[in-house]
């Protein structure tokens, strides 16, 4: 489904025409080319969104045209008013026309006409994009590696606050539709290191990447499962997921837990009690997070190691609890 956004002229005399593509839609076939240089996880989600396999996911690509031919993209995966925006390309044949900003022009004005809140990306620090993107409303987060921004409706200053409130929870299994939703826990500020070691969450980052991996390698694999915590309020509170850890010998899988720290240990029983765990699993958790700790404890975990220097962040080693769940096989003739 195609949008007809605008049309400008470049500095160049040439014709630039924007559209919003939603799939299916036939420049869908000028798309996957266009963005062919992007690692396998992201063409993955490519690939998927135009055959309409992302379930609830909303991805929209905003394109520029000269002559009917694609020469940039921006892409936004958005879910609840909350997105990631991604896939900033323009033709290298066509660069220094002014092509990114009138795109960036057209697509912010875009999500908020639909009442978009919050956009989250990732970019190169002080970089000409970075600064593109300050022009937009977008700032640095305030905490996160540089080049974490971040695009809040000044409309509405208390969307985040609302959206994490404490409200009734749910567990559904972990889909497309979560992606930016994991990303906006992911991003709010946390005093805690270790997070998620298969998300690759160390503190307070940008999950854009890693969550859509995770999709791409395990949302079918049938020795893995993950499930996400969502509030009444639409918001993903909570995320638990459960795969192999390929660093031993034997079937041994990894469980990883992470949350909004103004959700307790009550809340995420449900969510742990929810993950179907094979026969050994083992969890690593940070010492000090007493909500995860006791959440696990409560679900049968016991406390296997205690590794007291395990790794170091900005010269500050961490010490490792590591927490161990085996799955109890009754014997041939009994039943549980």
């Amino acid at each position: 489904m195609q949008t007809q956004l605008g049309q400008e002229t470049l500095r160049t005399g040439e014709t630039l025409h924007i559209l919003r593509v939603e799939p299916p839609d036939p420049l869908q076939q000028q798309i996957r080319p266009f963005l062919a240089h992007k690692p396998p996880h992201y063409r993955a989600h490519i690939d998927a969104a135009l055959s309409e396999q992302c379930d609830l996911l909303e991805t929209r690509f905003y394109l520029a045209l000269i002559h009917d031919r694609i020469v940039g993209n921006i892409m936004t995966t958005e879910q609840q008013g909350v997105g990631i925006l991604g896939h900033v390309h323009t033709h290298p044949e066509h660069r220094r026309k002014g092509i990114c900003s009138t795109l960036m022009h057209y697509q912010m004005n875009d999500f908020r006409r639909r009442s978009g809140r919050i956009l989250l990306l990732g970019t190169g620090y002080q970089s000409p994009a970075y600064h593109i993107y300050q022009r937009f409303g977008f700032r640095d987060w305030k905490t996160g590696r540089p080049g974490l921004m971040r695009y809040d409706a000044p409309e509405d200053p208390d969307f985040e606050t609302r959206f994490f409130a404490p409200a009734p929870g749910t567990v559904e299994p972990a889909q497309w539709r979560h992606w930016p939703l994991v990303a906006l826990l992911a991003a709010v500020p946390c005093h805690l290191p270790l997070r998620s070691i298969t998300l690759n969450l160390w503190g307070t980052d940008l999950l854009e990447g890693p969550y859509c991996e995770f999709m791409h390698c395990y949302a079918t694999a049938p020795n893995a499962s993950a499930r996400v915590l969502v509030s009444a309020t639409g918001a993903v509170v909570a995320m638990a997921t459960c795969v192999p850890d390929t660093r031993w010998h034997g079937p041994v899988h990894r469980l990883d837990l992470f949350y909004h720290p103004q959700w307790g240990t009550e809340a995420l029983l449900p969510l742990l009690q929810a993950l179907p765990l094979p026969e050994r699993t083992q969890c690593y958790a940070d010492p000090h997070d007493a909500v995860k700790i006791h959440a696990l404890q409560q679900t049968g975990w016991h406390l296997e190691a205690v590794l007291p220097r395990q790794y170091c962040i900005e010269g500050r080693w961490h010490a490792v609890h590591v927490f161990g769940k085996e799955r109890v096989t009754p014997p041939a003739g009994t039943s549980l």
